[in-house]
């Protein structure tokens, strides 16, 4: 794990500092965990990229009050630091983004809200949109044309029911239906009916596949997606469901319902080489976001200490490539990125069907 050295002295100006602004302190174990996560692959980062002249300035961001936020990011800049890593709520990324701003230093976050990007806010988690762009892309290539979504009605679903919508109509395919059910509704009967019905009419009168987007992971993913299979008594050469990164799971994989569907996700090989070597390290197997904590500790890393924390080399058109797979930055603070199509397959694990960009077009 990386350990800060003992600088003299004479040599500490010469330090780049990186503050790292998480909910250490969190009440919620599951939030801590994942803060407590974070850093350790931030410091496995820096170790790794041989960052001698760095030093992490951890600072705790559990408040909900953005003042409070607009302080601990105030007491990082004003004690050096040149980055930073971190929040993980997207509310509190507008506050923290004005006082690193005003040192032009940047700010990589983990949200996955993309209200939350610009004034020099870069998300670097996955992000739904995305997620959506890439499974859409797939199954338009895949001869859909026709897409249904059926999801829980929060504001992720709706945000999730506008990118598909853009995607599909960017496409030249059409929404069919959008049918939503509240949060955590494991029998949403009277959506799967509509939706059913919906998928019937469209395979009596038109050739070809209807893609059917369920935004939803775990339990309710699977509760949902046995539902709608039985309820509309079609077959997955029918019907094909598709899902964002919440399918990333291997309980998930074993529900027969979903035999065929498909999900978006960075390269498991890159990812299964960092989870192996963060075991090694912890002694134990990383929490989700853990794996972003990474590739925004070798990016700050490697651009603090090339002192090149502008705008213009953060968005270099080629992106760099981290533990999730090649990514880029849009000017907006977006992140695209090079993500593969898994599908699930009938003995319960998935395939990749088409693998991860290699390298970004020029000009794209």
């Amino acid at each position: 794990a990386y350990h800060p050295r003992h600088v003299p002295a004479n040599e500490q100006q010469n330090l780049k500092r990186i503050a790292v602004l998480l909910p250490f302190n969190s009440t919620n174990a599951e939030v801590q965990r994942q803060s407590k996560g974070l850093y350790n692959a931030i410091q496995m980062a820096l170790f790794q990229v041989g960052a001698k002249d760095i030093v992490l300035m951890p600072r705790d961001a559990t408040s909900a009050d953005p003042q409070v936020i607009q302080g601990v990011a105030e007491d990082a800049v004003r004690d050096g630091a040149v980055a930073v890593i971190g929040p993980i709520f997207a509310q509190q990324v507008p506050a923290v983004a004005a006082k690193a701003q005003q040192v032009n230093a940047p700010v990589l976050a983990f949200s996955t809200d993309v209200s939350a990007f610009g004034q020099g806010a870069y998300l670097v988690s996955l992000t739904p949109s995305s997620e959506v762009e890439r499974i859409v892309d797939w199954a338009s290539k895949d001869g859909v044309t026709r897409f249904a979504m059926l999801g829980p009605d929060n504001a992720a679903g709706r945000s999730i029911e506008q990118a598909l919508r853009q995607e599909v109509t960017e496409r030249g395919g059409q929404v069919v239906s959008v049918e939503y059910y509240q949060p955590g509704n494991a029998s949403p009967q009277e959506q799967a009916r509509r939706t059913a019905k919906v998928i019937e009419a469209e395979n009596r009168s038109y050739p070809g596949k209807v893609a059917v987007l369920i935004p939803e992971g775990g339990v309710q993913l699977r509760s949902v997606g046995s539902l709608l299979r039985a309820i509309a008594n079609v077959t997955p050469r029918e019907v094909r469901f598709i899902g964002t990164g919440q399918w990333n799971d291997a309980d998930i994989w074993r529900e027969p319902s979903l035999y065929g569907g498909a999900f978006p996700a960075p390269d498991p090989a890159a990812l299964g080489d960092f989870e192996k070597r963060y075991q090694a390290i912890y002694g134990e197997a990383p929490p989700k976001l853990a794996s972003f904590g990474y590739d925004a500790g070798a990016l700050a890393a490697t651009l603090a200490a090339n002192a090149r924390l502008d705008s213009a080399m953060i968005q270099r058109p080629q992106g760099w490539s981290g533990v999730n797979g090649l990514f880029r930055f849009n000017p907006d603070g977006s992140v695209e990125r090079a993500l593969a199509i898994m599908q699930l397959q009938n003995q319960g694990g998935v395939k990749i069907v088409s693998p991860p960009l290699q390298a970004f077009a020029a000009g794209s």
